[in-house]
């Protein structure tokens, strides 16, 4: 993160903030009305009614979705059509997991919103800890800005693959492999029929899916950004150590220590809150990508149907995507087990010396992103994917101990 945090686009994004929770706000209110607009959602207002027609019209399709792609599953005629039409399947149930963070865990959707808005608004007031959330803000406007850039060519790419396909081969062909039995696409009226649900099927795909992933990732940039913010307070009661030793520098000392402690039980209550409110969804993520890669895999040995991989592609990155956010997130807490060790402790007051030894012990208690029956961390990533590296059973007899024959 740090390295990031001195690339020539962040300095360029830092120079534009000039309020990092007005910049924050205004993200959230930007993802928020295209949730409201496209998908009839909300999580900045907590009176926001579902009953309404966008997610009427959203749960129509995506219901519809699946039952047109297991018809198709069911009917298809080779191996590499029914291994497609499941990991398409995948990618819908993933879909339907999001709806147990935004609508059946709402009020914790929305107290996590606005408790990073509530972080950026104390700590913008102190110079030192303004440059710290600035510099995370920066980043999540740049992943932001990437996201949308992202979904914006997936949802061009695809919604027109089926058109340029009909006008290269002359045939009428559609962006997706499924359909539904009761539309005849061989004439006009079926195929733009078809053509038409699958496009919008896509946009409700790709928005929900870009408006998800942009307020993960702010989730984690933040509880980076909590660790961070005590690193830089336990720099300062370090050089507070090496000052005079009068009543108010102890005072400040023992005022800082407290703070920090705070700060450490806050971060971890926001993670727990996190992961409670999107573990549903990781497992499924997880479930359902690794389901998804392991029958493309299949598919493309008995089939050759090298098609897959791009979906095998895109599967591994979403799961790659949330590994590497876990595994930055492990990496801060031990930095931050690291800055507690390097305390000139010997230099302070018994009463702050006993404070940094109970901050010590519960530093040594970790959160991390979890799917409920583990952690998502690059070592998980590893250790799931079907398709992970293994050296030859040569190299491993080669490398087991001699043991002598008696």
């Amino acid at each position: 993160m740090e390295t990031v945090k001195k690339f020539k686009l962040i300095r360029d994004i830092r120079a534009e903030i000039t309020d990092p929770q007005k910049t924050y706000d205004d993200m959230m209110h930007q993802l928020n009305s295209v949730a409201q607009k496209y998908l009839g959602m909300d999580t900045l207002h907590l009176e926001f009614s579902f009953v309404n027609r966008r997610f009427i019209f959203l749960l129509a399709i995506m219901s519809t979705f699946l039952y047109a792609d297991v018809e198709s599953a069911v009917l298809a005629g080779d191996v590499g059509e029914v291994a497609y039409n499941i990991a398409v399947l995948g990618f819908g149930l993933q879909g339907f997991a999001k709806f147990d963070a935004y609508v059946y865990r709402k009020e914790s959707m929305h107290t996590l919103v606005w408790q990073i808005s509530a972080f950026l608004n104390k700590k913008k007031m102190f110079d030192g800890l303004n440059e710290i959330v600035t510099a995370n803000v920066a980043i999540m406007v740049l992943l932001k800005r990437f996201y949308i850039g992202l979904y914006g060519f997936v949802f061009v790419s695809m919604s027109s693959l089926g058109l340029i396909s009909s006008l290269s081969s002359g045939e009428r062909q559609l962006s997706f492999g499924f359909q539904f039995s009761f539309l005849d696409t061989s004439n006009w009226v079926g195929y733009l029929a078809t053509y038409i649900y699958q496009v919008a099927g896509i946009l409700m795909v790709v928005i929900s899916s870009c408006c998800n992933d942009i307020l993960i990732v702010v989730l984690y940039i933040t509880a980076m950004g909590m660790y961070d913010c005590m690193m830089f307070d336990l720099r300062e009661l370090s050089k507070l150590s090496q000052m005079e030793k009068s009543s108010a520098n102890k005072r400040i000392a023992e005022e800082r220590i407290k703070s920090v402690i705070q700060q450490h039980q806050e971060v971890l209550e926001f993670l727990e809150l996190s992961n409670e409110t999107f573990s549903l969804y990781f497992l499924m993520s997880l479930v359902c990508m690794t389901t998804a890669i392991a029958i493309l895999l299949v598919a493309l040995v008995w089939n050759r149907w090298y098609a897959g991989l791009v979906i095998c592609f895109a599967a591994s990155s979403q799961i790659f995507a949330l590994s590497l956010l876990g595994t930055l997130l492990l990496v801060k807490s031990e930095e931050l087990i690291d800055e507690v060790y390097s305390i000139t402790w010997y230099d302070m007051d018994l009463p702050v010396q006993r404070s940094l030894k109970l901050f010590l012990l519960m530093s040594q208690h970790v959160k991390e992103i979890s799917y409920r029956f583990g952690v998502m961390n690059m070592e998980t990533y590893v250790q799931i994917l079907p398709f992970r590296l293994q050296p030859p059973r040569s190299e491993i007899a080669s490398s087991r101990p001699y043991e002598p024959v008696l």
